[in-house]
């Protein structure tokens, strides 16, 4: 099973990426087009009232979207995600799409799988997108009800093959928690059976966007050490055990080099913000509000009184000002651990300080990598 980044699907991706990050151009895009969503699942970040008619009032129209699309377009914006809530429950999602593709932007889809319709399925016929991610929550109908609050898991996966059946490239994702983890495995062999892509995730951020500043609590997420033991499981479906043996020990080893060359230093700041958001990348909620990325509050632009263009500068210059915690920039882990601005910002409430749990998780993982190798620390 492949894993990619998808703006890694043009050769030239990541040399695109990186001089965009040097250079401040957005290149990347991501447009929340609705927080409205016909699923209700318990470790979500965005979702509140279904189908309320009153958010419904507040999302940005179509002819918004298409007017910051055109200005974004002018100032660099290539790579384009789609996303929401569910992005297909807006009644103009075909409309949006087929517009924005006719812009010349590459688009990704984010989707539950759930509401694909004909329309939309002969817009991609049409307009191919660089992939639809599509999340798969379960192998059961009951896992979708415990988890989601509706059993969709065959509408689903019929939506998944008719995608495939009409040539789009796909990636299932799966959001591991406490209440699906008994169907990994099975989910990695529907993913096969499928010939999708495949990307499960065993971290999921508390949803401040929700409840403002209460930080570090996710009802629906393992605990951290789970979250840790449950990654390493992952790792060993994806890998056959030559190869994931030969991962454990080169992070082992990485770990143990970090060790000696950190031993004794301590950092006089942390570290800039290292990914593509704020950087390179955005992401503009449905209600119009322009962030480094979706999973934190601020920095904020509000695109429809800024313009596209002046938000873009807010937002990148302020992140050029965060600075990760001291202590992670000389942590013998960091080889492992993933952590960034957002982790940091929805844990604790800020950016500079070290989130436990993500800490506990890398630990934990750890432990893993050491079962399978004869390296020590």
């Amino acid at each position: 099973m492949e894993i990619r980044n998808w703006t890694q699907d043009f050769p030239i991706g990541r040399a695109l990426t990186a001089r965009a990050n040097r250079l401040g151009i957005p290149l990347h895009g991501t447009f929340e087009l609705t927080s409205r969503c016909n699923f209700s699942c318990r470790m979500c970040y965005v979702h509140n009232m279904q189908n309320s008619a009153e958010l419904k009032k507040r999302e940005l129209s179509a002819e918004q979207w298409l007017e910051i699309a055109e200005e974004a377009k002018r100032c660099g914006t290539l790579f384009l995600l789609l996303t929401g809530g569910e992005a297909m429950l807006r009644e103009d999602f075909a409309e949006i799409y087929c517009k924005l593709s006719v812009m010349g932007f590459r688009i990704v889809v984010n989707s539950n799988g759930s509401m694909l319709t004909d329309e939309i399925l002969d817009c991609f016929r049409k307009y191919p997108p660089g992939r639809v991610n599509v999340s798969v929550y379960g192998a059961s109908e009951e896992t979708y009800r415990d988890l989601c609050g509706v059993e969709a898991r065959a509408r689903v996966a019929e939506n998944v093959r008719k995608l495939k059946g009409a040539g789009i490239s796909v990636r299932t994702i799966m959001t591991a928690t406490p209440y699906n983890c008994h169907d990994m495995e099975e989910i990695c062999r529907f993913s096969r059976e499928a010939d999708t892509l495949l990307e499960v995730g065993t971290y999921m951020f508390p949803p401040i966007r929700l409840n403002g500043e209460d930080c570090g609590e996710n009802a629906g997420r393992f605990t951290a050490e789970d979250a840790g033991r449950y990654r390493i499981r992952w790792e060993r479906l994806r890998c056959t055990e030559e190869e994931f043996h030969k991962r454990a020990e080169g992070k082992i080893r990485e770990c143990r080099h970090l060790e000696e060359q950190y031993r004794g230093r301590t950092a006089a700041e942390g570290e800039p913000v290292w990914c593509q958001a704020g950087r390179s990348a955005y992401w503009i909620t449905w209600d119009g509000k322009m962030r480094p990325c979706g999973l934190m509050t601020r920095p904020e632009g509000d695109v429809l009184e800024m313009g596209f263009e002046q938000a873009w500068k807010e937002i990148h210059g302020e992140t050029a000002k965060i600075r990760l915690p001291r202590e992670c920039a000389v942590c013998a882990n960091r080889k492992i651990c993933r952590v960034c601005a957002a982790m940091c910002l929805s844990e604790t409430g800020s950016f500079d300080t070290r989130p436990d749990y993500v800490c506990r998780m890398v630990d934990e993982m750890k432990k893993g990598y050491m079962e399978d190798t004869a390296v020590k620390i």
